[in-house]
């Protein structure tokens, strides 16, 4: 009889002790299953959340004129022999578009952005640069990361667009037959304009800068330019000239203010 009561006492601690076993095996399994759960969520609550954009009722508007100081250079007429369809198409010769300025002095080309805007609502609406008359048009202008581009060849004749970028990767594209459209897209920001330029008519060229937000212009032929829906807040603000450089001011703008900077650039 004892021995029959202690095999009944050894066989029962056994069970006890695996399932105790198995009880604080199951208990570490859930730990581990549970783990990256945590972790994604304190992964979570550390990350900044984006910045919400400013309602367009509390953005600030930038204007500007920009004009040129001294006696304007005279520009040279351009020299388009070397292709008969280019010199047809301008019965009075063009001149280079390097320096364009205005009968009150007002300088036009001149790319105005904010260096350290914050991002902002992507534009999708294409960009365009069109080849017409054997010219580029626009002279100037302001792109986004990954805004579309479209380069258009309005002309009868062969162009070839050739950008050299200094971040971004360079293309060089011909276009032989009119009416041909080509979409392109640059990925990183360039933190200065860049030269386009037609490896077949020497005298065609242009200028880009990409940014990674929209807050910006360009000076018109009166000199104006208009940098709308910026979020209120302090500034760089920076106006480039292909010829003349680069001039900078510091702004600062509250909720639903328009404010006037201008720029002067000296001969």
């Amino acid at each position: 009889m004892k021995k029959f009561l202690a095999m009944v006492f050894a066989v029962t601690l056994a069970l006890a002790c695996g399932k105790g076993r198995e009880a604080a095996s199951n208990e570490e399994e859930g730990k581990d299953d549970e783990q990256p759960t945590a972790t994604a969520a304190a992964t979570s609550t550390a990350a900044a959340p984006a910045a919400a954009p400013v309602a367009a009722a509390d953005a600030a508007t930038i204007n500007g004129l920009v004009k040129f100081e001294g006696a304007p250079p005279k520009m040279p007429p351009i020299q388009m022999s070397a292709d008969p369809y280019c010199q047809s198409q301008h019965p009075t010769p063009q001149t280079d578009e390097e320096v364009v300025v205005g009968p009150g002095g007002e300088l036009a080309n001149v790319i105005v952005w904010i260096k350290n805007a914050p991002s902002g609502p992507a534009t999708t609406t294409p960009a365009v640069l069109d080849q017409k008359g054997c010219l580029y048009h626009p002279h100037v202008q302001a792109l986004e990361v990954n805004q579309p581009l479209q380069i258009k060849n309005s002309d009868n004749t062969l162009h070839n667009v050739h950008t050299l970028p200094n971040v971004n990767s360079q293309f060089n594209e011909g276009q032989p037959v009119q009416g041909m459209v080509s979409t392109k897209k640059f990925d990183k920001p360039e933190p200065a304009p860049f030269k386009v330029k037609c490896d077949v008519h020497g005298w065609m060229k242009s200028w880009m800068i990409v940014l990674p937000h929209p807050y910006h212009g360009v000076s018109a032929m009166n000199g104006t330019y208009t940098i709308p829906n910026l979020p209120p807040g302090t500034y760089t603000i920076v106006a480039w000239h292909e010829k003349y450089g680069q001039q900078e001011q510091s702004i600062t703008v509250g909720a639903k203010e328009q404010k006037q900077v201008n720029f002067t650039f000296k001969g």
